[in-house]
Formats: structure tokens, C-alpha cells, sequence
């Protein structure tokens, strides 16, 4: 069952600002996440950080999303030290 996943258009706007190399990157690495068997097996569960419930881990970067009817919705793209502050 590969998953099939699309990026908000915040996750979108965060992932051009960053270097062409680290986008490709993030793509690749993405796409493999999606064609496993079972995506989830690569993810680990967020708490109070909504809508997310789960993160993937690209090097370092995080990929927040949350899934909904089959489609993995991509939240955010930022690199870790950024991603978890409230303000």
C-alpha cells in the first residue's frame, strides 16, 4: 500500500525558500518514504502540535503531516532546531 501524499501550500512556500540541493533532497527522500509498503513505519507520532500528528525526518529537516482518507497531507518542511517553536 504506497502512499500517496500532497504538500500545503504552507509546506510548499517553506520548502522553495531552501537550498535547491536540500529541496531535491527532501523530494527524494519523500518519494521513498511514500513508495514503502507501509509509509508509516518511517514515522513517529507529534503531540499538541495540530493539525500534524506525525513528522518524518530528512536529514535535518522535519516534514510535519497528517493523514486524511488514504492522503498524507505535508504541513511543514522546516529544519529541526525550527519546526517545534510555538512562537
Amino acid at each position: 500500500m504506497a502512499g500517496v501524499f500532497e504538500l500545503t501550500d504552507q509546506a510548499k512556500r517553506e520548502l522553495e525558500k531552501l537550498d535547491p540541493e536540500i529541496q531535491r533532497r527532501v523530494r527524494k527522500k519523500l518519494a521513498q518514504f511514500f513508495a514503502a509498503e507501509d509509509p508509516m513505519v518511517f514515522a513517529k507520532s507529534l503531540t499538541n502540535v495540530p493539525p500534524a500528528t506525525h513528522r518524518f525526518r530528512v536529514w535535518k529537516l522535519r516534514a510535519k503531516f497528517f493523514r486524511k482518507e488514504g492522503v498524507f497531507y505535508i504541513t511543514s518542511v522546516k529544519f529541526r532546531d525550527k519546526v517545534y517553536r510555538r512562537f
